[in-house]
């Protein structure tokens, strides 16, 4: 399903349509941890389940299909390649006019900023969303609501984590650490390895002379949480 589609406001039968002629790939992700690679011939949101087509990471057949249950499910993740690799060019990153932003928080710890069709489709028990990030390999994402920890509006997320962070910071008060890297241990005690790995190297740029033993125990903490996050998105 072309990602323009994720906003359509046409009924769920020319969707399945669509979705029919262009055998999207999904990648399906269960709470349990459990990955699965496919096509669904009959992908229906508003069901109980779907029959997804199995293949392997290499987009080869398993010749055989199995249903899924969506109550399973974290959610359906729709990509431009099952190993990760893909040409730029060939996926233009496309946001709707009138898109919200919203910032998902998953039972699992991820966490993803997206924009949804609107208010009342976050309303539903699951709903498409388009992943802000362009470099990402999800062309979209049908989100099942059971799954989410949170779901904010992205002024409401950012004035959260203002909040939260000030309150983290006077606990800091007495620490001595410099604020980029009282904010990179706030983004990774929350699991933003990225975050924090960013607001660590700011500090290596800006401060001289400090503990740099203790600054790069952080940074390699943080990379190699990376690397842990990016083999569990690509089931290595």
């Amino acid at each position: 399903m072309p990602i323009t589609t994720f906003f359509s406001r046409r009924d769920d039968e020319r969707q399945e349509n669509t979705e029919r002629r262009l055998r999207q790939r999904l990648v399906v992700h269960a709470r349990n941890g459990r990955i699965l690679y496919g096509f669904s011939l009959s992908l229906n949101k508003n069901a109980d389940s779907f029959v997804l087509d199995l293949v392997d990471r290499n987009n080869v057949s398993l010749g055989k299909s199995i249903k899924v249950p969506f109550a399973e499910l974290k959610g359906v993740f729709y990509v431009k390649s099952f190993d990760g690799r893909f040409d730029p060019a060939m996926f233009p990153h496309v946001i709707p006019e009138g898109s919200l932003p919203v910032v998902l928080e998953f039972a699992d710890g991820e966490i993803i900023s997206a924009y949804a069709s609107s208010a009342r489709s976050l309303e539903e028990p699951r709903f498409y969303v388009v992943p802000q990030d362009e470099r990402s390999n999800n062309l979209g994402i049908l989100v099942e609501r059971d799954a989410l920890t949170g779901l904010y509006r992205a002024e409401e997320y950012r004035q959260r984590l203002k909040t939260e962070f000030e309150a983290y910071a006077r606990l800091k008060a007495d620490s001595g650490l410099p604020k980029q890297e009282v904010l990179g241990d706030f983004y990774f005690e929350r699991h933003n390895y990225i975050r924090a790995l960013q607001y660590y190297l700011e500090v290596t740029k800006e401060e001289k002379g400090g503990d740099e033993r203790r600054l790069m125990k952080k940074i390699c903490a943080a990379r190699y949480n990376i690397g842990i996050c990016h083999m569990r998105q690509r089931d290595y």
